[in-house]
C-alpha cells in the first residue's frame, strides 16, 4: 500500500520521529496536521483522546500570528470516532482564503473490542471557522490544494493502483466518486504536485514490464489523463526516492535517487547517485533520458529533497551515508543550470519552503529536547546567524512543518506522558519561528489540547 503521513507536497511537509509512543520506546505519535493561513498564522488539526479505548474527538483550530487561539478554547469539532493513535492519519492543506481542508481515517465504531471497516472524511472550514461541507472519500495517501480552494487526494485504489480525487471548494468530486486511474503501480516512491491549473502531476518508481524507472503523469483540472498510457518515462535507469515539485508552467522537476550497477561482478545496485529531470506541460522530457547529475560519482548521497524556488527551478537537498544528519543543498534554474558557486551546507531534517525562493531546515538539536531551525536566501546564504535558530520542544516526537505564508516556519509536536509503560496523556504543540529567525509563540510553544 501507497501510505504516508505527509499533509502536502506544495507546503513541503516532512516528519521527523523520535522513538518514543503510546505501547513502548518503539512507537511514536503523530503530531497535530498543519498548514499555514497565508498570513503567519496557523491551522491544526489535532485529537482529543481517551486513551482507554483510542476514542478521539477531532478538532481543527486557527492560531492568529501573535498566537491566539481564534476558534474558541479547543477549535472547531468535525467529529468523533476509534483509532490507533499511533497510526492516526490527518492531513491538512490550505483552501487558499484562510482557511483550510482537513481529512482523516477513523473507525467509526468499535462493538465488542472489534473495529468497524476505516472510514476516510474530508471538510473544509473556512477563515471564520465554519464547516462549509464534510463528505466521505474512498482513501487517503497524500493530499495537496488543487490552487482552487479544493484539495486533490492520492490514493490506491482497491487494484493497487493510484488514483487520484479532487474536491472542489463546494465539497463536489468533478473527478467521480472514485476519481481518475493513473495508471502507475506505487513500488517505492510516490509523489504528486499541482500542475497550476487546477490538475496534478504524479511521480512514480515502478515496475512496468521488466523495467524498474522513473514515470509520470499527468491529470488536467477536468480529470483527463493527458499523457501516454502507464505516463511518461523520465529516467530510462533504476531510479527511487523521487520528490517533485510544479515548474510553475505546467510541468514538474523530479528529484531522485538513480542506481548505480556494481561493477564487481555482483548483481543489483552498489550506489546511488542524486539526478533531476524536467517534464514540461505537454509530457516531453527536457533534460536528457536519465536527467541532470546533481551529485553523482562521490560517497553514496542518498534522499533527495525538493522545494521549488519560485522562479521555475528548485532547491534540491541530499546527505552522505557517511554524514547522515548534514544535507548538501544546490539551487538549478529552469534549464537546469546551477546557480549556486558552492553546494549550501545544512543540518537536515525538515526541509520547506520560505516562499521567498529559500528554503528553511528544522533538525534536532541534539540534546532530546530542543530542535534547531535555519533559512537559506535565494543565494544559499545562512539568515540565522551561523548556528540558527533555537526551539525548546517539550518531550517532542514526531515533528512537521509547514511554511506560515511570511517567510517564516510552523511547527508541530506530539508528547507523551507515561505511567509505567502505558501512555496517560497525549500532548500537540505548536511553534512559529517568523522571517527574522525569532520564536513567536512562546518558549514552548503553544498546547492545542488545553
Amino acid at each position: 500500500m501507497w501510505r504516508k503521513t505527509v499533509i502536502s507536497a506544495l507546503i513541503g511537509v516532512i516528519l521527523l520521529s523520535a522513538s518514543c509512543g503510546p505501547y513502548g520506546p518503539n512507537v511514536s505519535i503523530p503530531p497535530a496536521a498543519i498548514t499555514g493561513d497565508n498570513s503567519g498564522g496557523a491551522i491544526a488539526f489535532y485529537q482529543i483522546w481517551r486513551m482507554a479505548d483510542s476514542y478521539g474527538q477531532f478538532y481543527v483550530q486557527k492560531i492568529s500570528p501573535e498566537g491566539d487561539f481564534l476558534w474558541g478554547e479547543k477549535g472547531v469539532s468535525i467529529g468523533s470516532g476509534y483509532s490507533d493513535f499511533g497510526d492516526f492519519d490527518s492531513y491538512a492543506v490550505s483552501d487558499g482564503s484562510g482557511g483550510a481542508i482537513v481529512i482523516w481515517l477513523e473507525f467509526p465504531s468499535q462493538p465488542e473490542g472489534e473495529p468497524s471497516s476505516l472510514q476516510t472524511h474530508a471538510a473544509r472550514i473556512d477563515s471564520e471557522g465554519n464547516v462549509q461541507w464534510q463528505r466521505d472519500i474512498p482513501g487517503i495517501d497524500q493530499a495537496i490544494p488543487d490552487g482552487l480552494g479544493g484539495a486533490i487526494i492520492a490514493y490506491t485504489d482497491p487494484y493497487d493502483n493510484i488514483s487520484v480525487l479532487k474536491i472542489d471548494a463546494e465539497g463536489n468530486l468533478p473527478w467521480g466518486q472514485d476519481g481518475v486511474s493513473v495508471g502507475l503501480v506505487p513500488e517505492r516512491s510516490d509523489e504528486m504536485a499541482s500542475d497550476g491549473s487546477g490538475g496534478v502531476i504524479v511521480v512514480e518508481c515502478s515496475y512496468q514490464g521488466d523495467s524498474d524507472a522513473l514515470y509520470a503523469q499527468r491529470v488536467d483540472s477536468g480529470g483527463n489523463i493527458l499523457w501516454q498510457t502507464g505516463g511518461i518515462q523520465a529516467c530510462v535507469s533504476s531510479a527511487g526516492g523521487a520528490q517533485v515539485v510544479s515548474d510553475g508552467v505546467g510541468g514538474a522537476i523530479i528529484a531522485y535517487e538513480r542506481n548505480i550497477p556494481c561493477e564487481d561482478g555482483r548483481t543489483g545496485y552498489c550506489d546511488t547517485d542524486i539526478y533531476a529531470q524536467r517534464i514540461d506541460a505537454e509530457g516531453n522530457v527536457l533534460w536528457g533520458p536519465d536527467g541532470l547529475p546533481i551529485c553523482a560519482g562521490s560517497s553514496v548521497p542518498n534522499s533527495p529533497r525538493i522545494v521549488t524556488d519560485g522562479a521555475g527551478g528548485a532547491i534540491i537537498f541530499f546527505f552522505f551515508l557517511e554524514d547522515y544528519a548534514a544535507f548538501r543543498a544546490r539551487r538549478i534554474d529552469a534549464d537546469g543550470h546551477e546557480l549556486w558557486e558552492e553546494e549550501a551546507n545544512l543540518w537536515g531534517g525538515i526541509i520547506v519552503s520560505d516562499g521567498w525562493g529559500g528554503v528553511i531546515s528544522v533538525w534536532d538539536g541534539g540534546d532530546g529536547g530542543s530542535r534547531r531551525a535555519q533559512r537559506l536566501d535565494a543565494m544559499g546564504r545562512e539568515l540565522w546567524g551561523p548556528d540558527g535558530t533555537t526551539l525548546t520542544l517539550r518531550d517532542r516526537h514526531w515533528s512537521l512543518a509547514a511554511p506560515d505564508g511570511c517567510g517564516g516556519v510552523l511547527i508541530s509536536w506530539s508528547a507523551v506522558e507515561f505511567k509505567g509503560s502505558e501512555a496517560s496523556t497525549i500532548s500537540y504543540y505548536v511553534q512559529r519561528v517568523d522571517a527574522d529567525g525569532d520564536v513567536v509563540w512562546g518558549d514552548e510553544g503553544i498546547l492545542l489540547n488545553r
